[in-house]
């Protein structure tokens, strides 16, 4: 059983609770302010000349590494996740990987304009022009009104040297719709050709 105890000496019981508490708190907080806890396993240390020169490079491929990816049978059954994945990869920088998931894209719908001319666009910057010009030549046979894959073939051909297809692509591309941003940007390199 508990003493009887006035009402003055429960105040006093629970002030002191109260602070005794609160200094436990503190002491506690203050130690690990000035000694945070350090991992278990100390990561390796790389070489001193390498490790600012490569910092960046690991950097970014740890953050590719840690993206949510889609799991392959879910990309297998939805096409729209497939061309997310591939928009994904492409915007990461990762063409070739881009491309493979174009190219799967194409297998179920040859008539997707969409992924003919990213396939184009990831193909180039993969650094296979020539494939990159086939394939948007093919789109632009398919779909002579698509406006942005002339756009997308005059830049690759502009960049590979073929200055007449790229003219000629860049032109159609402007009279598809001349007040789009398509259009503006496609006039801007035609001036771009016709200065250089």
């Amino acid at each position: 059983m508990f003493p009887k105890l006035s009402p003055l000496q429960w105040l006093v019981a629970i002030a002191f609770l109260f602070f005794y508490g609160f200094a436990v708190f503190a002491v506690t907080r203050d130690y690990y302010l000035r000694h945070p806890p350090r991992p278990a396993v100390a990561a390796p240390r790389t070489a001193p000349d390498t490790a600012a020169s490569d910092l960046g490079g690991r950097m970014r491929q740890a953050l590719q590494d840690t993206e949510a990816a889609i799991p392959a049978e879910m990309l297998a059954k939805d096409p729209a996740l497939l061309a997310q994945e591939a928009d994904r990869l492409f915007g990461a920088g990762r063409y070739p990987e881009a491309a493979n998931l174009y190219r799967r894209l194409l297998e179920v719908n040859a008539d997707d304009i969409n992924a003919r001319n990213d396939l184009g666009l990831a193909l180039y910057y993969a650094g296979n022009s020539g494939e990159a010009l086939k394939v948007l030549r093919d789109g632009t046979a398919r779909a002579p009104d698509f406006q942005r894959i002339w756009l997308s073939l005059g830049f690759v051909a502009s960049q590979s040297g073929d200055i007449e297809t790229a003219r000629a692509a860049l032109t159609k591309a402007r009279d598809l719709g001349p007040d789009n941003d398509i259009g503006a940007e496609a006039e801007r390199l035609l001036k771009t050709l016709n200065q250089g």
